[in-house]
């Protein structure tokens, strides 16, 4: 289990070490320092190894880091951690003086990003550090955090500048006394109070290797305004590297959105465990690569006691309930699927629903679609079978299609015109059996979610946010800037499992457990491409419960997007239908323990 906290969780994590575990809050604050420190170095280290390649192969020297008071050349360099998640997708080679230039670092920061989780104990540099190092702080508890990162990156020899913006007067308790020792071992402090000129910081900024951002943390919650925004606004045009700590300042640690200003990160070492709010699209986006360093604390007694929000889906967990199939298996043994969808002019969103039930492991699946539509369908199909609703009797057509079904997936194509919304009734509060709902399906329930409170059966709901938007009555962007927020009260409303499409797609089940898919990539954002997740889940119904068949259909069809974008080295031109025929060799490489991104079992 990766478990994933929330701001008070994380609040009450610190506390219960504190008070029950009795571990100083000043020794919880060293090893946040210490770990993300070990982080910085192995970032330094990885950056001058990739100088001296790239030296030896122009045949020069490696070229040595500007001197005080000289500008630092401009060029390319992204940041890369051998033992992490690997370089960014689409990554530069790494230049000789590892910097870029302000459209590279913009370009840089919209990327997709992998979690790593940091071994403990760190430190995997070799000593001294060669670099520039701004450290920006703010007068709490990550500002402490930040001069223990100062102090331990100074201690092994980097060159290190520390900026508190706020009078030091303002620092108290634990982050005082870190304030203390990086202060009285020798480390430069300037104080940047309000009204300050921020003219010193800038000056820093145009010569340093990389800085960080210890301003604020996870108890951020109420919008940066004034000094302190003007100060996120100078870290947010810098060139070189920016490491946030804990969570970039600005971020909400929940909701992932920007609490007004908000620090655009290269990296993010957060503590102890992943905060729910970097796992949205807009906190990965500002988090970038996100290094979790522990705390030196054991999770497991604390965790029992303050819990988690969510859980990351993990490869080990999908593959492990992939059981091999006995010898014996016959085609309705191996998943009876029926897909409602398509209409005139929508055939292809039921025939890529269809062939994705069939590649994912169904033995049998027949396309359910309108009298008026089913001669076109039949003459495109080869394994599937079809059936035909008769608008004049709805329900009769349904229920002869619905006989001695497994599972069905409804909506992708249907229509939205009253006889539609008369067949998605019927089947979705009516047919007591294991339902994936989506697309048009979802947009007839707009105005009464309740409804599908009272359905009979299952049902699994997969919208996007512009149909769950929908269906709360809000708009897609109000979705998006709180999707743990909307999808908690979806369940709430249909007490269904409703599953949040897109990067960081999120599971929320009834029983009030949320699961997070942190695979996938922007080549998933093609048309067709819900369709096919749609006809996985379906047929992994077949053979799983309803949770595990979410979770597995999500991270397989995450995986795939991945697999393909490995493949071609894109990020673009994806076809909805590459994506199942990716999914048979998935389905074996997780099933056999293999990571499907290493080629290897």
């Amino acid at each position: 289990m990766i478990p994933v906290l929330s701001r008070a969780q994380m609040r009450a994590f610190d506390k219960h070490a504190i008070h029950h575990c009795h571990v100083p809050g000043v020794v919880l604050m060293e090893n946040a320092g210490r770990g993300a420190a070990d982080v910085i170095s192995a970032i330094i280290e990885a950056r001058s190894a990739a100088q001296a390649g790239a030296a030896g192969l122009s045949g020069h020297a490696a070229p040595h880091l500007p001197a005080p008071g000289q500008a630092p050349a401009r060029a390319r360099w992204p940041a890369t951690l051998p033992s992490g998640g690997g370089p960014r997708s689409g990554s530069l080679p790494p230049p000789p003086n590892g910097r870029r230039d302000a459209d590279d670092a913009r370009a840089a920061r919209v990327r997709s990003f992998p979690v790593r989780h940091v071994p403990s104990p760190g430190q995997p540099a070799t000593y001294p550090l060669h670099a520039r190092v701004v450290v920006v702080c703010g007068a709490g508890n990550n500002g402490g955090d930040g001069f223990v990162v100062a102090r331990h990156l100074l201690a092994r020899g980097a060159e290190v500048q520390v900026f508190l913006a706020a009078p030091s007067e303002k620092v108290t308790g634990d982050s005082r006394i870190n304030h203390d020792a990086y202060v009285d071992l020798g480390g430069a402090l300037t104080e940047l109070p309000p009204g300050a000129s921020l003219a010193p910081l800038e000056a820093a900024l145009a010569e340093a290797d990389l800085v960080v951002d210890a301003i604020f943390g996870t108890g951020l919650a109420r919008p940066i305004e004034g000094h302190l925004a003007d100060v996120i606004g100078v870290l947010n045009t810098v060139t070189c590297l920016c490491i946030a700590l804990d969570v970039p300042s600005g971020l909400d640690a929940d909701s992932g959105a920007p609490l007004g200003a908000a620090v655009q990160a290269d990296e993010t070492v957060t503590f102890g465990h992943l905060k729910i709010g970097l796992l949205t699209p807009e906190g990965a986006r500002l988090a970038g690569n996100v290094h979790v360093v522990d705390l030196g604390v054991p999770d497991r007694p604390i965790l029992a006691e303050v819990g988690h929000v969510a859980e990351v889906i993990r490869k080990e967990t999908i593959g492990a309930s992939l059981r091999p199939r006995e010898a014996s298996v016959y085609k309705h043994q191996a998943g009876n699927v029926l897909v409602i969808a398509g209409s005139s002019g929508k055939l292809g969103a039921a025939l890529l629903t269809a062939r994705a039930a069939m590649r994912t492991g169904a033995g049998l699946v027949t396309i359910c679609t309108w009298a008026d539509a089913a001669p076109a369908m039949e003459s495109r199909v080869v394994e599937l079978m079809t059936t035909a609703i008769d608008p004049a009797c709805i329900a009769a057509s349904l229920d002869g299609a619905l006989a001695g079904r497994r599972a069905v997936a409804i909506g992708p194509g249907l229509g939205l015109d009253e006889r539609a919304r008369a067949a998605v009734d019927h089947v979705v509060l009516g047919w007591d059996g294991l339902k994936v709902v989506d697309a048009d399906a979802l947009t007839h329930f707009t105005g009464r979610p309740e409804a599908l409170a009272t359905a009979r059966g299952s049902l699994i709901l997969t919208p996007h946010s512009g149909e769950l938007g929908r269906l709360l009555g809000r708009s897609a962007r109000a979705v998006e800037e709180d999707r743990f927020g909307a999808v908690r009260e979806a369940v709430a409303l249909t007490r269904a499992i409703v599953l949040l499409k897109g990067a960081r797609t999120v599971i929320a089940l009834p029983d009030g457990r949320m699961l997070i898919c942190m695979a996938g990539n922007p080549a998933l954002a093609t048309a067709g491409s819900g369709d096919v997740l749609t006809g996985m889940i379906a047929a992994l119904l077949c053979s799983m419960d309803p949770p595990a068949a979410a979770s597995a259909g999500v991270l397989i069809h995450a995986l795939a997007g991945d697999v393909w974008s490995a493949q071609t080295g894109s990020d673009r031109g994806l076809l909805a239908s590459e994506l199942a025929e990716l999914v048979p060799g998935l389905i074996a490489t997780l099933a056999a323990g293999g990571d499907p991104l290493s080629g290897q079992v």
